[in-house]
């Protein structure tokens, strides 16, 4: 399988994950953070929630593609596919890792256009402690509980679809595969 096509592979589906699970945690965020807003709050958070982590769902199931076909080529390249378990916890981590990481970016440098920045001084009071739990982290912690489980179901379904991805497998003496093998056979 060509690069262009594994990467074809794991985009529409980390793109559809990312769209799936942006939208039904994010409606289920914006309904828990609404509640105490009755009735305003249960109709606007759900709808709100959904929209805008539909949208960065949608961005980090793209961008969490390009690192699973980066985590698959070097797999492939290593030829270390023999551990399929391996190479699942290894899609996986590396998606929740770039959520973590992609969340951090994201939150600033939209601190920086404010002119503050978390890194240099805090960007905030003691007072909006609360406030950043409830819009930052909890988010944050769930896009990367996601992304850490649809990079795992990407991965396993790759694995499924394709069996050992690079052909790499139980060799003879001669460095034929199995298949190879039985082709000679024939």
């Amino acid at each position: 399988m060509s690069t262009t096509e594994t990467l074809w592979f794991l985009f529409w589906r980390m793109a559809f994950w990312g769209l799936g699970l942006g939208l039904s945690l994010g409606a289920v965020y914006g309904t828990l953070v609404g509640m105490p807003f009755y009735p305003f709050g249960l109709i606007f958070g759900p709808l709100l929630g959904a929209m805008y982590a539909t949208l960065a769902g949608l961005a980090l199931g793209i961008l969490e593609s390009v690192i699973l076909l980066v985590v698959t080529l070097l797999f492939r390249w290593r030829g270390t596919f023999k551990d399929i378990g391996r190479y699942r916890r290894t899609a996986g981590w590396a998606c929740g890792a770039v959520c973590v990481l992609a969340s951090a970016s994201f939150f600033e440098l939209t601190a920086r256009r404010s002119g503050t920045s978390f890194v240099n001084r805090p960007a905030y009071d003691s007072d909006d402690v609360l406030f950043l739990l409830i819009l930052i982290v909890g988010p944050s912690l769930v896009a990367a509980g996601a992304s850490w489980w649809a990079g795992r179901r990407v991965a396993e379904k790759y694995i499924d679809e394709f069996h050992e991805p690079a052909g790499h497998g139980p060799t003879d003496a001669a460095g034929r595969t199995l298949v190879e093998q039985e082709e000679r056979r024939r």
